[in-house]
C-alpha cells in the first residue's frame, strides 16, 4: 500500500456537505445486517436522517461526545478523513470515511440550537460547521485504505469496534488481496488475533448461507463462533477445515446452528445454548453421547445435559464441589460482612446453580 499521508489533503468542509456513511461497519451492532445503500443515493434526506437516527444509538456513546464538544467546542486535532461523494455533478459534497461518531455529534448540536434547545454564538456555530478535514485521494488510494484509516482508530482505538465489526474488516483486507500478516498489521492487530477472527466471520458466513438457517443468522451470533474456536473439543467435533474454510461435518453443524437460533416455529422460543458462553459448558459434555442424548431432546437444555454428565462422571466435578463446601465453611462473621457486591453475587449465583442442578436432577430421575 502506498504512504497514505502522501495520499490526503487538508480541506475546509462546511457540515452540510459532508454526508454521513450509511454503509457505517458499526450498525452490524444494531443486531442488523443492513444492505448496502448505493452510492448515488447517499445524500437523500431521508437516508441521511436514518443514518444520524442510526447513530444515535445509546451505544456508540454519541451523546458523551456531543457534551464534550458543546462544553471545550470542536477541537481539530485528529481531523475528520473525507473522500469525494462519487457523483460527478456534486462536487462539493464529501462522504465521511473517518468521523462519523464526531459529524453526528456536530450535527446534533447544530439541530439542537436550531430547535432553541440550545443558544450559541456565531463563533460557536462557525467551529461547529466549518471543519477541518482530510481528503483521501481515493482514485490513487487502494481500496483498503478507506478500510484501514477506520480500523486503526477503532479496532483498536478511540471507540473500539465490536469484534464482528473488527472481523469483517481483516475479512475484506483479506479479500482485497492483503496476506493474513498486512491485514493484520495495518489494524494493529497479531497475525494470531487477526486470524481468529477471520476465521469467525466465515463461519458466520456460512451460516448465513445454510438454506435451513440462514434467515435466522445474526451478527450478534458472531460471539459463539469466537467461543467454538477457542474450545478445541468443539472445534474438532464440528472438524473445521482452514483449507475448505468451514466445518465440513455438515450434520453436526447443522446441529449446532439449531442449537444457538430461537426455538418454535415462530422462533419466539429460548434457544438450547441462550448465550455464547454456553459454548463452554458444551465443551464438557460434546464428546459424551449420554449428555448429548440429553441436550437433543425435545425439552433438552445445556443445564439437564450438564446435570447429566455429572451424574456419569463424578469425579470431573465431586473434588471441586468438596472444596467449594470446604472454603465456604471457613467463612467468619467478619469475613462475611466485609464482602463486596461482587463477592456477594457470586454466593447468589452459585446457590441458584445448585438449585437448578437439584431440579434437573429429580427432572432426569422422573421425579415430579
Amino acid at each position: 500500500m502506498d504512504n497514505l499521508s502522501s495520499l490526503l489533503t487538508p480541506v475546509t468542509v462546511d457540515l452540510d456537505n459532508l454526508l454521513l456513511d450509511p454503509n457505517n461497519p458499526r450498525f452490524s451492532e444494531l443486531g442488523e445486517e443492513t444492505n448496502p445503500v448505493a452510492e448515488s443515493r447517499f445524500a437523500e434526506a431521508k437516508v441521511q436522517a436514518n443514518t444520524f437516527d442510526k447513530m444515535r444509538d445509546q451505544r456508540f456513546d454519541v451523546n458523551e461526545l456531543r457534551d464534550t464538544i458543546k462544553t471545550l467546542g470542536f477541537l481539530p486535532m485528529d481531523r475528520i478523513v473525507v473522500r469525494s461523494w462519487k457523483i460527478a455533478n456534486q462536487p462539493s459534497k464529501y462522504v465521511v470515511i473517518e468521523g462519523n461518531r464526531r459529524v453526528t455529534a456536530l450535527r446534533w448540536l447544530v439541530q439542537l440550537h436550531e430547535n432553541g434547545k440550545e443558544t450559541f454564538t456565531e463563533n460557536r456555530l462557525r467551529n461547529l460547521r466549518r471543519i477541518e478535514c482530510l481528503l483521501l485521494d481515493d482514485k490513487q488510494a487502494t481500496l483498503s485504505a478507506t478500510l484501514v484509516l477506520p480500523g486503526l482508530r477503532h479496532v483498536s482505538g478511540i471507540k473500539e469496534w465490536g469484534p464482528y465489526q473488527k472481523a469483517k474488516t481483516v475479512h475484506a483486507l483479506r479479500k482485497s488481496g492483503m496476506s493474513p500478516q498486512e491485514a493484520a498489521q495495518s489494524l494493529g492487530l497479531s497475525t494470531r488475533a487477526a486470524n481468529n477472527a477471520y476465521r469467525c466471520f466465515i463461519a458466520l458466513e456460512n451460516m448465513k448461507a445454510n438454506e435451513e438457517f440462514g434467515e435466522a443468522t445474526d451478527p450478534r451470533m458472531y460471539s459463539y463462533f469466537e467461543e467454538v474456536f477457542k474450545r478445541p473439543d468443539v472445534k474438532t467435533w464440528l472438524v473445521w477445515s482452514d483449507e475448505a474454510e468451514e466445518f465440513t461435518h455438515t450434520e453436526r453443524i447443522s446441529e449446532f446452528y439449531s442449537w444457538i437460533v430461537p426455538s418454535g416455529e415462530d422462533g419466539g422460543g429460548t434457544p438450547k445454548l441462550p448465550e455464547a458462553k454456553n459454548v463452554r459448558d458444551l465443551a464438557s459434555i460434546v464428546l459424551d453421547e449420554n449428555a448429548l442424548s440429553v441436550l437433543r431432546s425435545p425439552d433438552g437444555t445445556i443445564s439437564r445435559a450438564l446435570a447429566r454428565y455429572q451424574v456419569d462422571h463424578p469425579e470431573d466435578w465431586y473434588p471441586k464441589m468438596m472444596a467449594a463446601t470446604t472454603a465456604l465453611k471457613t467463612l467468619t462473621p467478619d469475613m462475611l460482612r466485609k464482602m463486596d457486591q461482587p463477592t456477594v453475587a457470586s454466593l447468589h449465583d452459585l446457590r441458584q446453580r445448585i438449585e437448578q442442578a437439584l431440579q434437573d436432577r429429580t427432572q432426569l430421575m422422573g421425579g415430579g
